[in-house]
């Protein structure tokens, strides 16, 4: 085994006398270079030196690369992608929790509270501000997608609380129940805080779990929704079902997936049915994953949409780190 460094503790002296001292672990090369190890996120800690207490800022991030044909004219086309994320974390004297979270390439709106979120939390609690999700998606969530790149994720029943605005979201987590409150800031042309809002709740027992969810726009709209998912042996199966009126207009969206595991390879199949006074919608999905392990794995996916010109479908590998 090749001999490693201590940990490095270096202590200085910052802006308004403020001393803290960064110790880097065995895992990091602290000189010139920063080493990352594939598969596994790599992490700086902090220690305060006026309070004692250990803070983190984690690296981790994901990337992909395949061939696809789902966008006009339908050719053959590549594509590829790589992300980073950090994430921070912390603690006050009285035990307080607190952290944030964003994506390198959504730095600006992270600045703004239009990307990324910043949360406080205690026990069971917690408090995000950001881009974070409507609590009834929170709670009930989606069915299963499939592709490399998602295909333009038709198994999405939507939640038509917007995403992209300075949002808050409470939540509560006692054993096996849940619930989460949530405040859309000023998106989608509401008229301030408060004008939309959403509520969720979850109760999750082990290997199956059931969800509700309610939001409300601008007092001319609400949409309920309602799923559930249950685990036998390799077999997952989950259900969402959404029910939207305002405006003089009725919509009902209901989705179904189900995921086959084996071994290290895992299929999906998902269905989504779209009704609407205005028109509707099939959507049919297909796709396998292989686990390669060490954060990697061959994805494939095929979809059959009425909102595409044809059968879409993508191949490739993704790649977590």
């Amino acid at each position: 085994m090749p001999w490693l460094p201590p940990p490095l503790t270096v202590t200085q002296k910052g802006k308004f006398g403020l001393v803290w001292t960064v110790k880097m672990k065995n895992t990091l090369l602290a000189s010139t270079a920063l080493v990352l190890s594939v598969g596994a996120a790599a992490a700086a800690d902090f220690t305060m030196a006026d309070t004692g207490h250990d803070h983190s800022i984690t690296l981790s991030g994901d990337a992909r690369m395949g061939v696809t044909n789902d966008k006009w004219p339908y050719d053959l086309n590549f594509t590829s992608r790589a992300r980073v994320e950090f994430t921070g974390s912390g603690e006050t004297d009285g035990g307080l929790g607190f952290g944030f979270s964003f994506r390198a390439d959504n730095a600006g709106g992270a600045a703004d509270g239009t990307a990324g979120s910043v949360h406080i939390s205690q026990g069971g609690h917690k408090l995000a501000m950001g881009d974070v999700d409507s609590a009834s998606e929170a709670a009930v969530g989606n069915v299963s997608g499939v592709g490399l790149t998602g295909l333009g994720d038709r198994n999405d029943t939507l939640h038509f609380l917007p995403d992209d605005t300075p949002s808050a979201l409470y939540s509560y987590t006692g054993g096996a129940l849940s619930f989460n409150v949530g405040i859309d800031g000023n998106g989608g042309g509401s008229d301030g805080l408060g004008e939309a809002y959403s509520l969720g709740a979850k109760f999750d027992g082990g290997s199956w779990h059931v969800a509700a969810g309610y939001e409300n726009y601008e007092s001319n709209s609400d949409k309920w929704f309602l799923g559930g998912g249950v685990e036998l042996g390799s077999v997952m199966f989950k259900v969402v079902h959404g029910d939207w009126k305002g405006f003089g207009i009725h919509e009902t969206d209901t989705a179904a997936s189900i995921d086959l595991t084996a071994g290290a390879t895992t299929f999906t199949a998902f269905v989504n049915h779209f009704d609407s006074d205005l028109g509707g919608a099939d959507h049919y999905g297909l796709g396998v994953s292989h686990d390669l392990g060490g954060g990697a794995s061959l994805v494939a996916g095929v979809v059959d949409s009425r909102y595409e010109g044809e059968v879409i479908w993508d191949a490739g590998i993704s790649m977590d780190f």
